[in-house]
């Protein structure tokens, strides 16, 4: 969805761009969300007891859908020898493959190469090719490298290995999983399988290489160095001949998928098979490493990088799999991108100073930083002014694909005279709003600014501006964050959020459906069928609430629709034969709480023939609670403290007048449970003030 800045060697762009698509259409380039299984029997177990509605097959298929993966590799082998876990035989299996492919989710299995076996290598390639897998993996590390006994020419058995696995399987997906610094690896024959690979997942982990201080951003751009290096390493080697085939060593540069290693917290019986994880990784470092993944300015993939995935199911905790659900990475028509900047990425109008965190070359990594507490900028970089009147800024310009409400954040370094109100003026073709940002709070990490209707296109804006009045301190830029926040909820009757009693017909034979079909069902004098559709509402707000269906002859005058709502039931008679093909509107502005205890539910006691059941949409209407300032006081030193109630999970605005009715914006803050604490810190300076408060 949005379109990437990215350093980019010529060959590299012109070999990605060049990647067939293969079966299934699967885009090497464009891969989005995935996720390694390494046990199967510790993924279901409630995927290591993380996740207490994980408990089979099918239930972990559906939750990497709901959280946004597009695919998952699991182990199949160790080398020659098929994997079965803690299970009597193989646990890649074909009915693991339909399972996954009926909710969605591509399966690409994965080998522990060891290059010991080659032909047993083949077969096992061959065997989860006829599971019916989308894709295979060659899970191919330290093994491949010389020193060890087996591998007497790595490269040529490479070439043995990955030339047959491509000669049996032409159109398939095939990639490689290898160590990302690949100056420190000098024997492993990356250019062999990169050759016959379409795409190359190297393993980006940030707690595993030394010198880059556990930070994503510094691991990434590390892998970058290498792999810039490398690519550009070919094009200097002469075309080869290896059994008859001429073959050009830059056609081994192929799209690179990032791969992180992530490790939760233990829990007691969730790991019952395979070992866990003995360092836990701090929840933040997931979003990080996606959202640098989306914005890197040297990815060394034409395009950026849009696929990224993540090692290992089972060890993965509840906040940090909130963290990949959060995250985007891919382009699909639907689902919105978050979109994600580096300060590389914004332009810069008077005298902005540019500061260096980190750097390397191929096979050291080296930190600069101006103070030594700033290495936690987001990526490698980041800017900084001294006050002025304003007239000097850095602009951000994010192309936006889909118009709608955005949250803005911003991301800035621990900076101890970072100003504690830089001004972010936020621009749309409605106009400008200009915020105050604490720059001395949650350093390295995500701020949230404000939310605002962007349009579609470069038509806005968000500046970082240099006029901020604590003067001695200084304004910082670095990473800039837009995510998508219409709380629109729309259900289709294939969603899992939509539950069916009694006799249903799927069909698809009237036009105007909701998507890919509709269901109906005979009417009766009592209820004998219903449909409900359930939505998880992400926050609790005012939503008006509408219908989709195909109108027809004979269909219900009067199809009863039930709305249960927070505080409240209403019934609603629809006549189907009328106003379908679009969104028909039952009920405005009901409130609903977070979570999953309001539905909508269609019966089948009607006149006519058959009710229709086909999509449910919940549109934002507003907050649910009023806002209230609930106390205000004043410190001894003339900050003002106050405590304001309002609408978990939206921002609350901040407003101060000393010379009433002239109102001045203040801050603004995101309210996570429904109360927001606010200093404020300027009130010394001012004898007496007004305050109010906004959602």
């Amino acid at each position: 969805m949005m379109r990437w800045l990215a350093v980019l060697g010529l060959l590299s762009a012109l070999c990605c761009w060049a990647a067939p698509l293969r079966d299934g259409g699967i885009d090497p380039a464009n891969l989005g969300k995935g996720v390694w299984i390494y046990s199967m029997v510790d993924a279901t177990n409630k995927l290591g007891g993380h996740v207490a509605a994980v408990t089979n097959v099918n239930s972990l298929m559906q939750y990497y859908k709901a959280a946004g993966l597009r695919y998952c590799l699991i182990k199949a082998a160790t080398s020659d020898k098929l994997f079965g876990d803690c299970y009597s035989s193989a646990q890649f299996t074909s009915n693991l493959v339909n399972v996954a492919h009926t909710n969605g989710i591509r399966v690409f299995g994965y080998n522990r190469s060891y290059g010991s076996n080659i032909v047993g290598e083949i077969a096992v390639a061959d065997y989860v090719f006829n599971q019916g897998a989308d894709g295979f993996v060659f899970d191919a590390e330290a093994e491949w490298e010389s020193g060890n006994a087996w591998i007497t020419n790595g490269p040529a058995q490479a070439w043995q290995l990955c030339s047959a696995v491509r000669s049996n399987w032409p159109s398939k997906f095939l990639a490689h999983a290898p160590f990302p610094i690949i100056y420190l690896h000098s024997t492993f024959p990356y250019k062999e399988f990169g050759f016959w690979c379409d795409a190359v997942m190297p393993q980006i982990y940030h707690f595993s290489s030394p010198g880059i201080r556990g930070s994503p951003s510094a691991a990434i751009n590390w892998s970058d160095v290498n792999w810039a290096t490398w690519q550009a390493s070919l094009a200097a080697l002469p075309p080869t001949n290896i059994n008859g085939l001429a073959v050009v060593w830059t056609n081994a540069i192929k799209p690179i998928t990032p791969l992180q290693d992530v490790y939760g917290e233990v829990l007691s019986g969730g790991i019952i098979c395979e070992g866990a994880a003995g360092t836990v990784y701090p929840d933040e470092d997931v979003r990080e490493f996606i959202d640098y993944s989306a914005a890197d300015p040297n990815a060394q993939t034409a395009g950026g990088y849009r696929g990224i995935n993540f090692w290992r199911a089972d060890t993965i905790g509840t906040n940090q799999w909130g963290n990949i659900a959060a995250g985007s990475s891919g382009n699909y028509s639907n689902s919105v991108n978050n979109l994600v900047l580096d300060d590389s990425q914004a332009t810069y109008v008077g005298g902005w100073n540019s500061v260096r965190v980190f750097a390397a070359t191929a096979t050291v990594p080296s930190y600069y930083g101006a103070t030594g507490t700033d290495t936690n900028c987001f990526g490698t970089n980041y800017c900084y002014k001294a006050a002025g009147g304003g007239l000097a800024y850095a602009q951000f310009q994010p192309t936006v694909v889909i118009p709608g409400k955005y949250d803005v954040f911003q991301w800035h370094p621990f900076l101890t005279n970072a100003s504690a109100g830089t001004p972010f003026m936020v621009g749309t073709p409605a106009g400008t709003n200009t915020l105050p940002v604490n720059q001395q709070t949650n350093a390295g990490g995500w701020s949230w600014v404000g939310r605002f209707n962007f349009s579609a296109g470069t038509n806005n804006f968000i500046r970082v501006l240099d006029n901020f009045s604590d003067v001695t301190n200084l304004a910082v830029v670095d990473g800039l964050k837009l995510v998508y926040a219409d709380d629109d909820v729309m259900l289709d009757n294939t969603n899992s959020e939509v539950s069916y009693t009694g006799s249903w017909t799927t069909s698809s034979a009237t036009a105007g459906y909701y998507l890919a079909d509709y269901r109906f069902a005979g009417t009766a004098p009592n209820v004998t069928a219903t449909a409900t559709y359930r939505p998880n509402f992400p926050n609790a707000g005012l939503y008006d609430v509408f219908a989709w269906y195909a109108s027809g002859g004979n269909r219900a005058t009067n199809a009863p629709w039930t709305i249960v709502f927070f505080g409240g039931s209403t019934n609603i008679l629809v006549n189907q034969q009328t106003n379908g093909g679009g969104w028909f509107r039952l009920a405005a502005a009901l409130p609903f709480n977070a979570g999953t205890n309001g539905f909508v539910q269609l019966a089948n006691n009607a006149s006519n023939s058959v009710v229709i059941a086909d999509g449910v949409r919940f549109a934002f209407a507003g907050p649910l609670a009023p806002v209230a300032i609930q106390s205000i006081s004043r410190q001894v030193d003339g900050r003002v403290n106050l405590t304001v109630n309002s609408t978990p999970g939206y921002g609350v605005w901040i407003e101060r007048a000393t010379n009433l009715p002239v109102w001045s914006p203040l801050a603004n803050q995101l309210s996570t449970n429904g109360t927001v604490i606010f200093t404020d810190v300027s009130a010394t300076n001012n004898s007496a003030s007004f305050y109010r408060a906004r959602q």
